[in-house]
């Protein structure tokens, strides 16, 4: 459970309650992959808006996990207009948790590594 309460933030983007509903079961997720995790700040960010508003906006996940520095996670809006025809709010968060949960499963797996192999020292 994270010992820091999540914060949201958006900025020059209307915030929405169906988005934080969202990242907070993300957010869960999260924690049930990574135990560790004692703080998380999303922060959603409209950065610009092109003639026909398809700029998508970024989302910024900041993790805290005990021992090391904040793992941060963001895309470029160049990142989702690659991947999907028609990027929106929703598509943004997805994919900011699709690497969070990528990066944190690493994560795992190297804290795992390390402890199988200083067992294997002893």
């Amino acid at each position: 459970m994270l010992q820091v309460p999540l914060e949201i933030a958006f900025h020059n983007i209307a915030s929405s309650e169906q988005a934080e509903r969202e990242i907070r079961a993300r957010v869960a997720d999260l924690e049930k992959l990574y135990d560790r995790l004692v703080s998380c700040r999303v922060r959603i960010d409209q950065r610009a808006r092109d003639r026909t508003g398809t700029i998508p906006p970024v989302v910024h996940i900041g993790l805290g996990i005990p021992g090391r520095s904040d793992l941060v996670v963001s895309h470029e809006p160049e990142h989702l207009l690659r991947k999907y025809r028609h990027p929106d709010l929703h598509k943004a968060i997805n994919e900011a948790f699709r690497i969070a949960e990528r990066q944190l499963l690493d994560l795992k797996q190297q804290r795992n590594g390390r402890t199988k192999a200083s067992d294997h020292d002893a």
